[in-house]
């Protein structure tokens, strides 16, 4: 009977050749790098939205200081004393919270400090961990904190990500804080079960398949410093985080597994604004083209693309030039306030955001271990769409024959009054006149003389200049184009559309996005012996059968 219930077995196996595979492939709750897909989590939950160099330091501290019984660091570097001194204080404090570290052995710079930090961790019994090196860069930066919380960062546990803060006492006896440069960063910590499950399931699978810190074989590094740090004049305008709760959909990220897909994602969804705020562009690549074919094809759909670079780095002044040629400006982000550009973000249509920290290149997308999240909450991605704007608003082109140009609100409706600015930096010494076109659809154009409406602006200069657009009909597509006459020279933007919209249709979804309300332990045990169950059952009505025939 046995042998005969065995034969069941393997005709069944051989029947369903896709059960047996259930068999050979891993537990669910082990992850293998090709099975980290996008999914969509459905969630009622807490978020608290954060930027760099304005609140960075205190909300970070805030979240390791609030942890009772775990953390662990899944990061590119850790060259911060701040934090590094902080970790201490929060082991000594609490010795049985379970603290994990990986950190990336491979790094372009400041590897020593790595090491360091290494060493010093092991010196408390906290357990380290290199990064794999099968990935060509180990680039992620999150944080999971009580497997409750993941913070989800574009800046590495580093000296300008986190910058040293200060409180120093003033004339009047009291204290004042004197901030130093930092980074522009975005950050966002969500408070979820779920959503912080999968981010443990990825940091577990790296963890189990990373290498162990031998000090010696890697040493003790270099002791980490402030070195010299330079005070910051930026006036930390969100030095306020945002906190925000209710129902939104959370989708995860990871390179090399799921980055381009979920970036290609949020460019597609776009349907009225798409704002990028990135470092760099690398355009010799397969995957990079990929994205910025997608920018063009979102501004030939009618979408109003925005994107913020850094000046001079990589092929940024190709791709300006490619994208003009398009009516997609591309801005520099304005250094006097900041150590650099750092950010990795999207925005899209003021209701989706993409934090991550994959740069556009080759290696980062495809080859790299990175981490991010996007967000569909209009709160939140207004939030950070208020700090785009700001950048945008201090952003120059690399030289004055262009003026830049921005609006509020960002996508107006039909009872919205529209104020335009145009942002004259390269010339407020000289200004003799400003002037901004206006064209409704396809209407004639109307040229307005805005010299007098001016205002100071970010940088205490009177270089801006604005004009107001009355209400316009629901779908109308304003057009504006500036222009500023300086030292007997005319200077112009690129012509860029408001789009006047009262709703916005419904986020595309991918076919690979899975949505996902709630997390039943029993049901997952269920799907997860479903095989074994089909197999049994199968077994079970053909020995049935037989006993019948019999």
């Amino acid at each position: 009977m046995l042998r005969r219930y065995a034969v069941l077995i393997l005709i069944t196996m051989l029947l369903f050749p896709s059960i047996s595979v259930a068999f050979s492939s891993p537990p669910l709750e082990r992850f293998e790098p090709a099975e980290f897909t996008l999914q969509t989590f459905n969630r009622n939950m807490n978020v608290t939205t954060f930027v760099g160099p304005d609140s960075s330091t205190d909300t970070l501290t805030h979240f390791l200081r609030s942890a009772t019984e775990s953390i662990y660091v899944e990061i590119y570097q850790f060259t911060s004393p701040g934090i590094l001194n902080l970790i201490h204080e929060i082991h000594n404090d609490n010795p049985s919270i379970d603290i994990k570290v990986m950190i990336s052995e491979r790094v372009v710079s400041l590897g020593d400090y790595n090491v360091y930090t290494m060493w010093n961790l092991t010196q408390l019994g906290i357990p380290v961990r290199w990064t794999s090196d099968t990935f060509t860069f180990s680039h992620q930066k999150f944080v999971i904190i009580d497997n409750d919380t993941t913070i989800v960062q574009a800046g590495n546990w580093a000296r300008p990500s986190f910058p040293l803060n200060e409180w120093v006492s003033g004339s009047s006896g009291g204290f004042t804080q004197k901030n130093y440069e930092g980074n522009r960063e975005f950050n966002i910590a969500m408070t979820d079960d779920v959503v912080t499950q999968y981010y443990r399931d990825v940091f577990d699978y790296d963890w189990s398949i990373g290498s162990d810190y031998s000090q010696g074989v890697d040493g003790t590094g270099t002791v980490l410093d402030w070195g010299a740090v330079t005070q910051s004049y930026y006036p930390r305008v969100f030095a306020s985080v945002g906190q925000f709760s209710g129902q939104m959909n959370v989708t995860p990220l990871f390179s090399p597994d799921t980055g381009l897909e979920a970036m290609l994602w949020v460019i597609n969804s776009a349907q009225a604004t798409l704002d990028i705020e990135i470092p760099y562009v690398s355009n010799s690549s397969t995957v990079v083209d990929e994205l910025l074919d997608a920018i063009v094809a979102a501004k030939h759909r009618g979408v109003t693309v925005r994107i913020i670079m850094e000046e001079g780095a990589n092929d940024n002044a190709d791709v300006a030039l490619a994208f003009a040629e398009e009516n997609i400006p591309i801005v520099w982000m304005d250094l006097r306030f900041f150590s650099t550009l750092h950010n990795k973000a999207f925005i899209a249509d003021g209701r989706i955001i993409l934090i991550c920290s994959i740069n556009w290149s080759e290696e980062s997308i495809s080859e790299n271990r990175e981490a991010g999240v996007v967000i569909e909450h209009e709160g939140v991605a207004g939030w950070y769409q208020e700090v785009f704007d700001y950048d945008w608003g201090i952003a120059d082109y690399d030289t004055p024959d262009y003026v830049n140009v921005g609006w509020t609100p960002n996508i107006p409706t039909s009872s919205s009054d529209i104020n335009v600015t145009v942002y004259a930096h390269e010339y407020y010494n000289d200004i003799d006149e400003v002037i901004l076109g206006v064209k409704i659809n396809d209407g004639a154009w109307t040229n307005y003389t805005i010299t007098s409406n001016a205002y100071v602006s970010s940088e205490l200069h009177l270089e801006n200049f604005f004009h107001e657009i009355g209400p316009q009909a629901d779908g109308t597509n304003i057009t504006v184009k500036a222009y500023v006459y300086s030292l007997s020279v005319w200077s112009s933007s690129l012509e860029m559309v408001i789009p006047v919209r009262n709703s916005i249709g419904s986020v595309i979804t991918t076919p690979t996005t899975t949505t996902t309300t709630t997390t039943d332990d029993i049901n997952a045990l269920i799907m997860q012996l479903l095989p074994y169950i089909a197999i049994a059952a199968v077994a079970v009505i053909a020995g049935l059968c037989l006993k019948k025939r019999r």
